[in-house]
Order: C-alpha cells, then sequence, then structure tokens
C-alpha cells in the first residue's frame, strides 16, 4: 500500500500508514503536524496552526525586464547564501483583452545573506534592449515557470549540482535543465522529460533522499484536454506527482489524494522535504478561488479597470 498525502490547513503532508502499534521513531525528528503520533491531548493542550505576520517588503520587481507578471518564487538555502529565482514579465490590459506585454517572458535571480536585504547582481548573461547590464539568467524555453533545486543527490556530477524543470503544454510540456554555479544553465535534453499534464502553473522537483528518487509535483486538470495541439481543460485544478532515478525518465505518476477534505482547485502545490526531517513533506498549495462579481467585489477600488481584466 502507499502512504496517504493529508492535506491540512492547506498543508499537504506525506505519511506513513497509521498502525495500531508504537511507532518506532528512533533519533528521527518529528513533527506533530497531525493526530498520526499522538495518543491523546489533556491538560487544556491543543494543536494550534500559527499564521505568518507580514513585515517589510522585501524586494521590489521595478526594472524594466520584470514588471505586474512577475512571479512563481522559487527560494533556495545554499550555504551561507539565500538564492532567490523569478519571471521577470509586464502584462498589458488593452481594450479589455490581456496581451503578451511590452517584452517577453525572462527568469531573473537575485541574493541575500539574511533574507531581508537583496541585491540584484549584473550578471551580463542576457541581452535586454541592447545590454546584458541585468539580473537575468534565462531567455526563451521555461520562462514561464523555472523552479530551481539543489541537487543533493551523492552521485550527482558537479555539472549538474543545480538542476531546474520548466516548461508549458505549448512548449510541450516539462523540460530538465542544469547547472553548475546556479546562475548558467542549459537544458539536459532537447526533448521535454514530462508530457502528460497542463503545466500552466509553479511545477517543481527536489531529490527525496528517504526513497532514493527524484521527485517531481505538476500540474493537472481532472477533467478535458491538455495537450500541445489542443487545449480544453476541464475539471478541477489537481496535483500530480511522479519518480525518477535520473531525472531524465519519469514514472509511476499518481495525482494526489487527501483525507476528509472537499474537492479543491489547487494552484500550485510547493511541496518540499521539511529541511529538519527531510522524511517529511510538506507543501503549502495556493488555491484557485473564483469569487465572481458579488456585491462587495463590485465595491472594490477601479472596478472598471477590475472588469477590463476579468
Amino acid at each position: 500500500m502507499k502512504s496517504p498525502l493529508v492535506l491540512a490547513c492547506g498543508i499537504l503532508l506525506a505519511l506513513p500508514l497509521c498502525a495500531a502499534e508504537p511507532i518506532e521513531m528512533g533519533s528521527r525528528r518529528e513533527l506533530f503536524v497531525d493526530g498520526l503520533l499522538i495518543d491523546k491531548l489533556s491538560g487544556g493542550a491543543q494543536q494550534r496552526l500559527h499564521h505568518p505576520v507580514p513585515r517589510d517588503v522585501a524586494i521590489v520587481h521595478d526594472a524594466p525586464w520584470e514588471g505586474s507578471g512577475s512571479g512563481y518564487h522559487t527560494v533556495m538555502k545554499d550555504g551561507d547564501l539565500i538564492r532567490l529565482y523569478h519571471r521577470g514579465s509586464h502584462l498589458i490590459v488593452t481594450q479589455g483583452k490581456l496581451n503578451g506585454g511590452s517584452h517577453p517572458q525572462y527568469y531573473c535571480y537575485a541574493e541575500s545573506k539574511d533574507g531581508i536585504h537583496w541585491t540584484k547582481p549584473e550578471l551580463g548573461i542576457v541581452d535586454f534592449r541592447g545590454s546584458k547590464k541585468n539580473n537575468i539568467i534565462l531567455a526563451g524555453r521555461g520562462t514561464h515557470n523555472f523552479a530551481p533545486f539543489k541537487d543533493t543527490n551523492p552521485d550527482c556530477p558537479p555539472e549538474a549540482r543545480y538542476k531546474a524543470v520548466g516548461g508549458t503544454m505549448a512548449e510541450g510540456g516539462l523540460f530538465a535543465f542544469q547547472s553548475a554555479d546556479a546562475i548558467h544553465w542549459k537544458l539536459m535534453s532537447d526533448k521535454p522529460i514530462i508530457t502528460k499534464g497542463a503545466f500552466d502553473s509553479q511545477n517543481l522537483a527536489f531529490w527525496d533522499a528517504t526513497i532514493g528518487k527524484y521527485r517531481c509535483y505538476f500540474r493537472v486538470f481532472t477533467k478535458g484536454v491538455t495537450t500541445e495541439k489542443e487545449w480544453k481543460p476541464v475539471g478541477l485544478r489537481a496535483i500530480r506527482t511522479t519518480t525518477s532515478d535520473d531525472f531524465l525518465h519519469w514514472h509511476d505518476a499518481v495525482d494526489l489524494t487527501y483525507v476528509d477534505s472537499p474537492p479543491e482547485e489547487l494552484y500550485t502545490n510547493q511541496v518540499a522535504p521539511y529541511y529538519r526531517a527531510p522524511h517529511i513533506l510538506i507543501g503549502m498549495p495556493t488555491r484557485y478561488l473564483d469569487r465572481g462579481w458579488s456585491e462587495s467585489m463590485k465595491a472594490l477600488p477601479d472596478k472598471e479597470k477590475r472588469e477590463l481584466r476579468a
């Protein structure tokens, strides 16, 4: 039997199957994220989900190659450095229609020592309007949703120490990228590594040391057709996962299911090993909500502009 995946309070958890006997933990760090490891609570003890508190703005996407369509951020702790990757794009609404924007999509890079103060280094890699004085690392294929990670596979060669997935169904699917320094990237194959899905979201992958394989999580629709030639999605936005031994050949794809949870429109997944207990996979998915045009929606500012965007 396969372990179930639990969605609780917006968190996806990969958990072992419940057993009647006590669970042998050994010296392994465990998290009391649900009732699996708790026999009972007494004396006023309770589980409480704490909420993050917004603080100051850490980074602003105000460069000419960034703009209103910047998003799909990936933050990576790499030694003493924190790396940030994000899409740079600017969307324009003209006469009620959303066009491609004032420039192509790029992927950009920033770095920080504390996660609060960020710098955008001039990398000299990609030309933007006649100059390479920018922090762009990637142009062309994969720039809609490029998602890097540091490969902790002990057998990983130095030239592929950093890997990423990126791509859309219009490009044929998800493609594999590699880098030796986390900044200069190249394709690992001219062909997409995963082709059955929707991918119109931030898809991601990582090395799972617990099973000794790579995992990938990506967007699908529960019904309809989403191919390179035909885009007719139906049903709900959902998440699918698959595994690989070499990052190029993927198999055993399965859709995530949730215990005691109503159907959800999950736009992104953000699944990753918990960094102090990597045998536990935690996801922070975002929901897609269509709120319609209620009276409260109509009362918000810039009604005409919002109607054009809709």
